[in-house]
């Protein structure tokens, strides 16, 4: 374990999630739920109508299949079973279909339904909805938020947790750094095996930074080979360790490619999160040391100087060994 990230900081990995979970999920909760509101439909109708024949095909058990009930049951995807909106609605369909049991059997007793029991049922089924409607807001949102390659965050989805930063940094004073990280001569791998084995690249680099950045730090796939790296309460020079690891352990990396194996290498340009400036600013300057590692031999780490002019940056850290594809 290197002495610059303790194992208390490492971010511990989350349950998977991916495009083809969600669409196997909402293939499933889609029917279910239409089951589910065709079934409260005829709960109110049999309570109104005072159908004792209705409330007894209603109170019947629905079995574990085609009903809400049955997603609950039989659904595996970690990453869903551990939303707090996941277990709420799961609690509030048993709640649901108590309540709505009670007051069937209210009506084949011949028994008057009391306002509140009704009330009970009614409010009950209004938060089971308002839940569910949370958690199919969430698996969308996680959907456009993550990139479906390489399972980080979009672009799109860190630029306003990167804005959060920004505003924190102005109120404590604290250090934040961004680096910029390009993936070497990754044209080169495409051009020679194919984008399939870009992609194959990708993953695994992911992968990597995922398992070693530290459990507040956050990287999103910034374009194409370019990932965005934040690392809060550490300036350029608390950064410069963290992000060296980084990149002497991306170029470790062995990525098998049919018979193949690929290696890959990195270049990283770190620069400050200055409060006084605009986010983009910050971003510009982490990409101007980037590309400054780029001239200086590729599998390099610079920071950038306010002494130094753009896009020169200053190398304090690299490795001698040019990228490899």
């Amino acid at each position: 374990m290197s002495a610059d990230l303790p194992q208390g900081d490492r971010e511990v990995p989350p349950p998977t999630f991916s495009l083809p979970d969600a669409e196997r999920i909402v293939n499933r909760l889609a029917p279910s739920l239409h089951a589910h509101r065709l079934w409260i439909q005829q709960v109110h109708s049999a309570l109104v109508c005072r159908s004792v024949e209705s409330c007894r095909e209603l109170n019947r058990d629905p079995g574990p299949h085609g009903d809400l009930g049955g997603w609950f049951l039989e659904e595996s995807n970690e990453f869903i079973r551990r939303r707090p909106e996941y277990q709420e609605a799961m609690h509030q369909y048993a709640e649901v279909r108590t309540r709505a049991r009670a007051l069937c059997g209210a009506v084949e007793a011949g028994r008057a339904i009391a306002r509140p029991e009704y009330e009970a049922f009614a409010e009950a089924t209004s938060r089971l909805d308002k839940n569910l409607e949370a958690l199919v807001k969430e698996l969308w949102d996680l959907l456009r938020n993550t990139d479906p390659l390489t399972g980080i965050a979009t672009r799109h989805a860190l630029l306003p947790r990167l804005q959060e930063e920004h505003q924190r940094v102005q109120r404590s004073g604290g250090a934040t750094s961004l680096c910029m990280v390009d993936l070497d001569h990754f044209k080169v791998v495409n051009d020679s095996w194919g984008h399939h084995a870009g992609d194959s690249v990708l993953e695994p680099v992911s992968a990597y930074f995922r398992r070693n950045l530290r459990r507040y730090d956050q990287v999103c796939r910034y374009g194409g080979e370019e990932f965005l790296l934040v690392l809060p309460n550490a300036g350029p020079e608390q950064a410069l360790p963290i992000v060296d690891r980084l990149r002497r352990g991306i170029a470790a990396l062995k990525v098998p490619f049919g018979s193949e194996v690929l290696r890959v290498t990195a270049s990283f340009g770190i620069a400050p999160l200055l409060p006084g400036e605009p986010v983009a600013a910050s971003i510009e300057r982490a990409d101007f040391a980037m590309y400054a590692a780029k001239r200086d031999g590729r599998n390099r780490l610079h920071v950038w100087s306010e002494n130094s002019s753009p896009g020169a940056g200053t190398p304090l850290a690299g490795g001698s060994e040019r990228g490899r594809r």
